[in-house]
């Protein structure tokens, strides 16, 4: 059981004596007569408006709502309400009637009736709960005859849309590349790129990654015969599932690993300090691997005997909304413009998401494999995926061609006049070869010792310094040249052959830079 409220259990009563307290399906307690529940650590639901049905038909739809937040998923519950509350105000109706039911279907446009299926959903639920008798008959032979469709899946997918849809390679490759530099600079803290790097790796949903608990969390040899650094990552959308019911281990690479477990040692830190003590070793594991400001203050007040159970429960894991916050605060500080819009790259939990399934589609996995890359419990929702792959190995052929691509971010350093100019920022700056091209296109801005294949990853790395009379058109040359080699050895592989792509588009960067410095 868990109460909001915490250690402090206040019971109201109804009119007739009767206890008002009922139990949401996460376990929250919440007065079913109040305007507010809160049904889990994301959800807390607005119920005021039910005040305005007629009675006795109020109460009726009030107890069939607390059987949904009883018995269901706290956003299920909260989508009910919603779509409830949505037919009253476009219908003007307090009561659920024949003619409210058509006026709610008419006034919708047709990709949005899902919504009046939600609500058709609950009264057949009423039925069924015998809590119907307040409707008229009428209203369930109109309903039961509609054929109402759900909302739309995968559009956002198939779309390609640049500011929902997956991430281009372009605008995939940067944000790895952003994140490393702006985290080496001292730009994004070690919370920010934990969190990036977790949505990034795993494609998981936000609530899932906000459920992961730190004893998540280890090195097996288990699932790949050599060590790996494996997290159980929760399971979503369980059907009657409690909080973090079934847990599903997922591989990251070692760079990932890197950084969770400084961010596991760091937050620990924090949360000790905070305490006055250390931690034990369980205490430690039954952390939340993020929790917001307020959680660390809230864990101070919490008796030392009761901290135990605190931490197993979901209260101090950051909510859902925050955690996508936080992603999408460390995404802005990328500074990254997309090469399809060239605007501020847009992100939300999601996109990762759908980054994940496509390129998975089109190294050529099927439906199952992609239903357990994305932790579905079925095949239904990833075949989006499979229909999408021609379309996304013609699209990245096309960037390269269109007039957004000089905003791409992708050179990241800082043109200068010659080797002079690189060698009094950073005297005895080594030169940056071409040996394909046999020709020196600029300087290193570092002395800091590199195994980066010259040049290619020098025009993506910040302390580049190219030099304005530099032979740059040969490297793009020999790029392109490369690429259409590739493509013809690989049959076409656009995984392969895109490889280079952000190296291209720097350089055409590059190239225009230079041609505006030279012209004055």
């Amino acid at each position: 059981m868990i109460n909001v409220n915490h250690y402090d259990v206040n019971f109201d009563f109804a009119s007739d004596g009767k206890v008002s307290i009922s139990m949401s399906h996460n376990g929250f307690e919440f007065n079913y007569l109040s305007s507010r529940w809160t049904l889990n650590r994301d959800v807390t639901l607005s119920v005021g408006f039910l005040d305005s049905f007629v009675q006795p038909l109020q109460e009726d739809i009030r107890e069939v709502l607390v059987y949904y937040a009883e018995t269901s998923s706290a956003k299920h519950t909260q989508n009910i309400a919603i779509q409830l509350k949505l037919y009253q105000t476009i219908t003007g109706q307090n009561d659920l009637t024949e003619l409210g039911f058509a006026s709610f279907k008419n006034k919708l446009p047709k990709k949005e009736w899902y919504k009046v299926s939600v609500v058709r959903g609950m009264l057949r639920q009423m039925r069924y709960l015998k809590l119907d008798k307040h409707i008229d008959d009428a209203v369930f032979k109109l309903t039961d005859q509609w054929r109402l469709g759900g909302n739309d899946k995968g559009v956002a997918v198939l779309t390609l849309d640049p500011e929902t849809g997956p991430f281009s390679d372009l605008e995939f490759e940067a944000i790895g590349l952003h994140a490393a530099h702006r985290y080496a600079e001292g730009k994004l803290r070690v919370d920010g790129y934990a969190c990036l790097s977790m949505f990034k790796a795993s494609g998981r949903r936000g609530v899932q990654i906000a459920s992961i608990k730190c004893k998540d969390f280890s090195y097996s040899s288990e699932y790949t015969g050599s060590p790996t650094y494996v997290v159980l990552i929760p399971k979503a959308k369980v059907r009657g599932g409690k909080f973090r019911s079934i847990l599903r281990p997922y591989a990251l690479v070692n760079s990932v690993a890197q950084v969770v477990e400084l961010h596991i040692k760091e937050q620990t830190a924090k949360v000790e300090e905070a305490l006055g003590r250390k931690m034990t070793p369980e205490e430690q594991g039954e952390l939340p691997l993020f929790i917001d400001v307020d959680t660390i203050k809230e864990i101070q007040s919490i008796p030392q005997d009761a901290l135990m159970d605190y931490l197993k429960s979901e209260l101090p894991h950051i909510k859902t909304s925050n955690l996508t916050n936080r992603l999408n605060s460390a995404v802005k500080k990328l500074k990254i413009i997309s090469e399809r819009t060239g605007e501020p790259l847009k992100s939300n939990s999601y996109r990762f998401r759908y980054t994940l399934g496509t390129r998975a589609a089109r190294e050529g996995a099927g439906t199952l494999t992609l239903a357990n890359l994305l932790d579905h419990s079925d095949t239904q929702n990833v075949k989006v995926y499979v229909a999408n792959t021609p379309e996304h190995a013609v699209y990245i052929a096309k960037i390269m061609n269109q007039p957004l691509a000089r905003y791409a971010s992708a050179f990241e350093g800082k043109l200068v006049e010659d080797e002079d100019e690189a060698n009094s920022e950073n005297a005895g700056a080594a030169r940056i070869p071409c040996r394909e091209k046999n020709c020196d296109v600029g300087s290193c801005g570092t002395s800091s010792f590199c195994q980066d294949y010259a040049p290619i990853a020098c025009y993506l790395c910040p302390k580049f310094r190219p030099w304005a009379n530099a032979p740059h058109h040969l490297i793009l040359e020999w790029l392109v040249e490369e690429r259409e080699r590739l493509k013809a050895a690989t049959n076409g592989d656009m995984q392969i052959v895109s490889t280079n792509d952000r190296a291209i588009l720097a350089v055409c960067q590059v190239i225009q830079l230079c041609k505006e410095h030279n012209n004055g």
